[in-house]
């Protein structure tokens, strides 16, 4: 028989009740939510499923911050008290659909190397619309083309985020940004960084055209060097690619193709280095005016 669920409240700021962690049902490795954490976890869950697995303390803290939704929360008490992890899982249960108490045991199970006292979550990543490139004033956006890997996402997300784009565009991307790495690396900001997701380049590129922007292609072999692009010159879109083959053909046909100049002896940056570089290039100028 399933575990029952607590009922608790989903006010809009965080309630830190410590008696609500006394109160939570327990729950077995078989119960609904566990194996949705676990699956989570591990990547398994359905694209369709807009929800990360998110562990300890600083990262939900950065969940409490912003006003993501948690589906679930999985707490280990364990036997060794942490007054703050505590008061932090009182403030997430307070805001969660749904809250258990796992053993020591299914811990280990579901979260290999992980040690009580441990806070588990699901938190769902929100959706934005399309409407973000035409929003009035958008005038940062950083496109990423093909990107495999949910660490270098992560760091893409991170980077936006660094960069106050209006939004990061996605297009043929294979990494999830409901990777639970994808989350670390961006330290938390993927819960609030706007996310748009394209299946097909010409439609990202039709839609970008249509809000006004000046696209710009990384390429290390691209003839002008970005200094002298025109970059933040009005609202500009600035396009990396995948470590391994670069952009898509579909972004190099009449577009700007923007080298940064290697000083040294490697031939190009790190995808998220180059699109730092770019983007706080472009928000230098466009913030001059």
């Amino acid at each position: 028989m399933p575990t029952p669920r607590l009922s608790l409240p989903h006010p809009a700021a965080p309630v830190a009740d410590a008696s609500l962690l006394d109160r939570l049902p327990a729950a077995g490795a078989s119960h609904d939510d566990v194996r949705r954490y676990s699956r989570a976890r591990r990547n398994l869950l359905p694209r369709t499923e807009q929800v990360t697995a998110v562990a300890g303390a600083w990262a939900h803290e950065v969940v409490l911050r912003s006003t993501a939704t948690v589906e679930t929360m999985l707490w280990c008490p364990g036997e060794r008290r942490d007054a703050a992890l505590e008061a932090t899982a009182a403030a997430v249960a307070g805001r969660a659909r749904s809250a258990v108490r796992i053993s020591e045991r299914v811990l280990g199970r579901i979260s290999p190397g992980s040690h009580a006292p441990a806070l588990l979550s699901l938190v769902r990543v929100p959706s934005w619309p399309a409407s973000r490139l035409t929003a009035s004033g958008a005038g940062l956006v950083l496109v990423a083309d093909g990107i495999e890997y949910a660490g270098n996402l992560g760091t893409l997300i991170r980077t936006a985020d660094a960069c106050a784009v209006d939004a990061l565009v996605l297009t043929r991307a294979t990494a999830r940004i409901t990777h639970p790495k994808a989350f670390v690396a961006s330290r938390g900001t993927v819960l609030t960084t706007p996310v748009l997701e394209y299946a097909a380049v010409a439609d990202a590129r039709a839609d970008l055209a249509a809000a006004g922007f000046t696209t710009y292609v990384a390429d290390p072999a691209g003839a002008t060097p970005y200094r002298s692009a025109g970059l933040g010159a009005g609202p500009t879109a600035v396009v990396v690619g995948s470590e391994g083959d670069g952009v898509a053909d579909g972004w190099r046909t009449g577009l700007t193709r923007v080298s940064i100049p290697m000083r040294g002896r490697a031939d190009s940056l790190n995808v998220a280095a180059s699109a730092a570089v770019l983007l706080f290039e472009a928000r230098s100028r466009l913030e001059q005016g």
